[in-house]
């Protein structure tokens, strides 16, 4: 089975370039991208997955509609998982001008002591943005670090993003997501925030944000609210480019950006058109729409 995570570097800087011809403002916030990519695919082939649930176990949790995550944390090598975070911020440093000079502060809090981050790690690792934040609030740590919320739980996503995309990985080679049905990610649960109409097919590949995990789901269905009445879903595009759309619920009133590589006839990287695709968020906002879920925004 041939994994769809990760790119080329190739490929991720041929997209980049791509964006960048049409739009050089995106140069610093795709800097940043790219050195943090850099890091977390170093780190990828030095983490090794042992799944704890066998094949048919993890087969029924996604009939029944449970994530991965849900039904048994990992434990993660928290030795690797610092020097990752440390990796990370340096690497945010050095391709932003603008990052906070606090960020040195992060790996210093006493929730990453030896004898605190395997608690630590258990406890945030199915948070959604809006919870790590709050986490990271009520226990102070935005404070002792003089860093924003925000910024805290970005950085700490990222540097738990190449663990949860092994433990995607390893699932998708013994299981597949074919038995999904959910509009959040079967393996760590996170709402999908943008979708692409397959090349090949034209089917709706969902993706998950954190994880990369890819999954089909019907186009005429909204992720959020399981609204399937055809009058009350429409879409929408900037004129002239129908390849880059917005899907609209008048239910739950939520959108999805989706890009349609079937008609731009190529394979497209999620990661980089939702970093592209700002437009579109703020004209599903003008219009009254709201993003699906949670996000962590590429600090930049």
């Amino acid at each position: 089975m041939q994994q769809s995570y990760p790119p080329t570097m190739d490929n991720v800087e041929e997209t980049i370039n791509f964006h960048l011809e049409k739009d050089k403002s995106l140069a610093p916030v795709f800097a940043v991208y790219k050195s943090i990519l850099t890091v977390q695919l170093d780190y990828l082939g030095k983490i090794e997955v042992n799944l704890t649930l066998a094949t048919e176990k993890i087969k029924d949790c996604f009939r029944q509609g449970k994530h991965l995550l849900a039904e048994q944390k990992p434990v993660l090598d928290s030795l690797l998982f610092k020097e990752v975070l440390a990796s990370i911020i340096k690497a945010i440093q050095a391709a932003s001008p603008d990052a906070p000079e606090e960020l040195t502060n992060l790996a210093e809090l006493a929730e990453f002591e030896t004898k605190n981050i395997d608690s630590f790690l258990q406890q945030v690792i199915c948070l959604n943005k809006e919870e790590m934040e709050a986490f990271i609030e009520e226990k102070e740590m935005d404070k002792r670090a003089a860093l924003d919320s925000e910024v805290i739980a970005f950085v700490i996503f990222m540097s738990l993003s190449p663990f949860v995309v092994r433990i995607m990985q390893a699932v998708e080679t013994v299981a597949g997501f074919s038995l999904w049905r959910q509009g959040y990610c079967p393996v760590c649960g996170q709402t999908a925030q943008i979708a692409k109409h397959r090349n090949e097919d034209g089917a709706r590949l969902l993706e998950c944000w954190f994880c990369h995990a890819q999954w089909v789901f019907p186009r005429v269905e909204c992720p959020y609210c399981d609204n399937k009445e055809q009058k009350k879903l429409r879409f929408f595009y900037v004129p002239g480019n129908k390849g880059y759309q917005v899907h609209v619920c008048e239910v739950c009133k939520s959108y999805l950006k989706t890009v349609d590589a079937k008609s731009l006839q190529k394979d497209v990287i999620l990661e980089i058109e939702s970093i592209a695709t700002g437009q579109l968020d703020l004209l599903a906002e003008q219009e009254g729409y709201k993003p699906p879920g949670s996000r962590a925004p590429l600090l930049h």
